[in-house]
C-alpha cells in the first residue's frame, strides 16, 4: 500500500431521513423505519411490512420513477458537498447495487436493471470525469464498492473517488424475496431466538474517499478483504469460514488483531442461516468471545446494495463519537454463545478501529476496518 484511503464526505437518504444527519440520529436514538406497506400495498408477497421511503423524501428526491438513480443522487451530492466540492472531471465513480434502475420493468422509466448503465447516468448526471463502474455482487456490493476505491486511490490512480450504493423496492424485490421464503411478515428481529427472516428497505448512501490526508474527517480505510465460499446460490455456508477469512484479510492489511477492533457493525439480516453463521465467523475471529456488535437493518430494513454504504457510515459515526448502537428487536440471542450483542446505544472508550461486515448471495463475504 502506497497511501491511505481518507474518508472526506458522507451522504444518505433513508426511510428514517432525507439526509446523513436525520439518518444517524434515529438509528443511535432507537428508531425503526419498518412499517405497514403504503406505496407497495398491494404487492403480492409474503410481508405487509418493510422501510419506505417517505412520500414526502420521495417527492424531494425526484419521485418513484428511476427512484435508484434519484436515491443514489441525493446520497451522492450530500457527500460531495461535505468533501469541499473536489474537482468533479477528477472523480472517479463506483456504484454498489444488486437490481440497478427496474423503472422499465415496474414503472415508467427507462431502466432494465442494467447496474453499468445506471452507474454511467449517474457520472453523467453528476459530470464526473473519472472512469465509473458498477459493482453488483449482492449484498456485499456495498463493501467491495469501497474496496474498489479504495484500490484506486492507494495504487495512485486515482486521487478522489465517489462510492454510492442505492437500491429501491418494487414487486419485483418483494416478490423475489417471498419465493425464497427469506420475509418476516413482521418487524425482523436479527439474532434473536424467535427471528423468521428478513425485512426490506430502500436506500441510497455514498462516501468521498480520497489520497489527501488534509482533508480527512478524520477517519481512513485501515483495511479491507474479500473472499468467497461457494456455498450455495442464496444459502450462506454455515461455519463462517468465508466470512472469517474476509475479515482475517482486511485485519491482516489493516495490521490489526481482532483486539483492536472496538466494535463490530454486523451483517445482521434476521434469517435463521445468515444470523447463526455470522456469530460463529466472529467468534472464530476472535477465539472467543467478540467484540461488542450489533446491526441495524431492523431499523433500516435490508436495503440490498444501499446496505453497506449506509451500515459503514453507522461505524464511521461509532468511531467519531465513541457510542455504538443497539441491536433493534433484540429480545433474548439465539445464535451461538460468545457474540456480545449490544442492547442499546453504548459508549466506546477510546475507539479507534471497527470492523464493518457482510454477506451475500453466492457466498460473497466482505469485511472493511475503519480507524481514525
Amino acid at each position: 500500500m502506497t497511501r491511505r484511503a481518507h474518508i472526506t464526505g458522507r451522504g444518505a437518504v433513508s426511510p428514517l431521513g432525507a439526509d446523513r444527519a436525520a439518518f444517524l440520529e434515529a438509528v443511535f436514538e432507537g428508531r425503526s423505519a419498518v412499517e405497514p406497506l403504503a406505496r407497495l400495498a398491494g404487492t403480492d408477497c409474503l410481508t405487509r411490512v418493510a422501510a419506505e421511503i417517505s412520500a414526502a423524501t420521495l417527492a424531494a428526491a425526484g419521485g418513484e420513477s428511476e427512484l435508484p438513480a434519484h436515491l443514489g443522487l441525493v446520497a451522492a451530492r450530500e457527500a460531495l458537498a461535505e468533501a469541499g466540492e473536489p474537482e468533479r472531471e477528477r472523480v472517479g465513480l463506483v456504484l454498489a447495487t444488486t437490481k440497478g434502475d427496474l423503472s422499465g420493468i415496474w414503472g415508467e422509466g427507462r431502466g432494465l436493471g442494467d447496474p453499468g448503465r445506471l452507474a454511467v447516468h449517474m457520472a453523467r448526471t453528476l459530470e464526473l470525469g473519472g472512469p465509473a463502474l458498477a459493482v453488483s455482487c449482492a449484498c456485499a456490493s456495498g463493501l467491495s464498492a469501497v474496496a474498489m476505491a479504495a484500490r484506486w486511490i492507494e495504487d495512485g490512480e486515482l486521487d478522489e473517488v465517489l462510492v454510492v450504493g442505492t437500491d429501491g423496492l418494487s414487486p419485483f424485490v418483494l416478490g423475489g424475496f417471498s419465493s425464497l421464503l427469506a420475509l418476516d411478515s413482521g418487524p425482523c428481529r436479527p439474532f434473536d431466538r424467535e427471528r423468521k427472516g428478513l425485512n426490506l428497505g430502500e436506500a441510497g448512501g455514498a462516501l468521498v474517499l480520497s489520497g489527501d490526508p488534509a482533508r480527512s474527517i478524520g477517519v481512513y480505510l485501515a483495511g479491507f478483504g474479500e473472499s468467497n465460499d461457494a456455498n450455495h446460490i442464496t444459502g450462506p455456508s454455515r461455519d463462517g469460514e468465508g466470512l472469517c477469512l474476509a475479515a482475517q484479510r482486511a485485519l491482516g492489511r489493516a495490521g490489526l488483531d481482532p483486539t483492536d477492533i472496538a466494535y463490530a457493525h454486523l451483517h445482521g439480516t434476521g434469517t435463521v442461516y445468515n444470523d447463526e453463521m455470522e456469530a460463529k465467523a466472529l467468534l472464530r475471529l476472535c477465539g472467543g468471545p467478540t467484540m461488542p456488535a450489533s446491526g441495524t437493518k431492523a431499523q433500516t430494513g435490508h436495503t440490498l446494495g444501499a446496505a453497506g454504504l449506509i451500515e459503514s457510515l453507522v461505524a464511521i459515526e461509532a468511531l467519531l463519537t465513541g457510542r455504538a448502537p443497539g441491536n433493534h428487536g433484540l429480545e433474548e440471542p439465539g445464535v451461538s454463545g460468545g457474540l456480545n450483542l449490544l442492547r442499546e446505544t453504548t459508549e466506546l472508550p477510546d475507539a479507534r478501529h471497527v470492523l464493518k461486515l457482510a454477506a451475500g448471495f453466492g457466498g460473497i463475504n466482505a469485511a472493511l476496518v475503519f480507524a481514525r
